[in-house]
């Protein structure tokens, strides 16, 4: 039997029940003919299903012996019949409970029906973790071939060298100027075009540019660096906090924007789907946001030996929280072939010109995640009551669309997702930490927890530094650094919200089952 007809059971079985169901609405109030042909006198005018027995042995000997074969052949393939479909179904009932059913809808209630809404929600649950486990197995990815990953921009790989320069940290090169390069390097960057904070760099950048070109061999180049390590997700994990704590280190330099978004969107050309494609934005500009880690490079290297050494020891970083996840534009870009999984994902073009890439990955438990995500994004009429039907309605989806796909197919599903009231979907780590385990090594991989980050900050930025292999810090440094205000916490009105959910005893939400707050989003 297929995975869809175990669902469901086979189409034969389906056929077979509805053979069986009544036909009128008067079923059971009238006379039924059976496939005997009793002509005989003595044949009662009609004949009542409850009679058929007692009628059949008073009237045998008014039927000829063909029929009495016929007969008893029909009541013999009945009976094998009926005995196939029993055997098939104890055997394979254990298969037919492991696909979807219909998911209840589980209702908020109050506190005297608040128990049994409980069981059922944990029944259900159980199920999708079931249907999960059982498509565990199609979650592998074919990882494409790294010559189809370049001819899909063959301009961005012809930017960035096959080498960089190897007695620096960072990721660096020198990439020689072209004629309409040397007056403002900056004038169409799409980023200062959209950021008053980074159009402000620029502007010193610009002011400065031309005291760092190299003259080499007669031709003038330019210090390009692409980031040394990446916080690639998950959102409201945490991942602001971090990237401010990493910028109090004085190795560090990140770009000013905390959140490009380059990888997974602005390559291709978006911001937000509602919008449509726009103007995409060009390598160049994405190099343009490290230039200034790249100009205190190049001030090192041209200055005394104490700076160069400072200097060859920086790093650059980036922290896009839709880096880990967001490949969505491929399903555009397809033209919405729902049924295809992105054939590209953003790791492996991170991999494709930075094989030694280092990764930092923060993660929450998926159910806080959810519920501080709704909170950040939902701006009216937000409730503990709303958040619930939501995730009730996502769940109902996602568990529809496992029916018929694949676990990783779903996570993946641009349609779904949009179609889904909440997030569900982001806290689907499995499927995301393993894609990105085919292209990167274990080790090149920290993977983080916002509860362990909350409750020893010291303890977990050390894991941070030792992995970046950054430090030992200064006392006033590390003291400064960890007395910081956290960053990006949850909002007044979303921390009054949840303090109303708590008290109110009277509103039970299963799906919702943290109670505990953390000191960052």
């Amino acid at each position: 039997m297929s995975l869809k007809d175990s669902q469901h059971g086979s189409n034969t079985h389906r056929d077979h029940r509805a053979h069986n169901l009544p036909l009128t609405d008067n079923f059971g109030k009238r006379s039924i003919r059976t496939f005997l042909d009793f002509r005989n006198t003595n044949t009662l005018g009609s004949l009542d299903v409850k009679g058929f027995p007692l009628l059949c042995l008073i009237n045998l000997t008014c039927v000829s012996k063909v029929k009495v074969v016929g007969l008893l052949v029909g009541l013999t393939l009945m009976f094998l019949i009926t005995a196939s479909y029993i055997l098939m179904w104890e055997r394979k009932g254990l298969l037919l409970s492991a696909f979807p059913h219909p998911f209840t809808p589980v209702v908020i209630t109050t506190s005297t029906t608040a128990d049994v809404s409980l069981d059922k929600s944990l029944i259900d649950m159980k199920v999708l973790v079931e249907i999960i486990n059982c498509n565990e197995q199609n979650t592998s990815r074919k990882v494409p071939s790294e010559m189809d990953v370049i001819n899909t921009d063959p301009h961005f790989f012809s930017v960035i060298p096959d080498h960089f320069l190897p007695h620096i940290k960072s990721p660096c090169w020198y990439q020689e100027l072209s004629s309409d390069i040397g007056t403002d390097p900056y004038k169409n960057n799409h980023f200062s075009l959209r950021s008053k904070s980074f159009k402000n760099v620029c502007e010193h950048m610009r002011a400065r540019f031309h005291q760092h070109v190299c003259n080499i061999d007669g031709k003038l180049f330019r210090l390009r660096c692409l980031p040394y390590f990446y916080i690639i997700g998950q959102p409201k994990c945490g991942t602001t906090d971090l990237f401010h704590r990493l910028l109090m280190l004085p190795e560090v330099k990140f770009n000013t924007i905390k959140e490009p978004h380059w990888w997974t969107r602005k390559r291709f050309g978006y911001i937000r789907f509602k919008k449509g494609f726009q103007e995409r934005f060009p390598i160049e500009d994405y190099l343009d946001l490290f230039d200034m880690a790249a100009i205190n490079i190049q001030e090192g290297i041209s200055g005394n030996s104490s700076a160069e050494q400072h200097a060859l020891q920086i790093i650059t970083g980036e922290a896009s929280a839709s880096t880990m996840w967001d490949n969505q534009a491929w399903s555009y870009l397809h033209g919405y072939e729902e049924q295809i999984e992105p054939p590209f994902l953003a790791q492996d073009f991170i991999h494709a010109v930075q094989p030694g890439a280092k990764i930092i990955i923060m993660l929450r438990d998926p159910v806080e995640r959810l519920y501080s995500d709704y909170l950040y994004f939902t701006l009216a009429n937000k409730s503990a009551e709303d958040f619930h039907q939501k995730v009730v309605e996502s769940v109902q989806l996602f568990q529809r669309c496992l029916s018929e796909r694949s676990l990783r197919s779903c996570v993946y599903n641009t349609s779904l997702f949009n179609t889904m009231t909440v997030r569900l979907t982001l806290g689907m780590y499995y499927v995301f930490v393993l894609d990105w385990l085919t292209v990167f090594q274990r080790e090149q991989i920290l993977v983080l927890r916002l509860e362990d980050y909350a409750a020893n900050l010291k303890k977990t930025i050390k894991k941070v530094f030792d992995f970046l292999s950054v430090g030992p810090l200064s006392e006033q440094v590390e003291a400064a650094l960890t007395k910081r205000p956290m960053s990006n916490t949850r909002r007044a009105k979303d921390r009054s919200l949840e303090d109303k959910r708590i008290s109110d005893q009277s509103v039970k939400t299963p799906l919702f089952r943290g109670e505990t707050r953390y000191p960052t989003e």
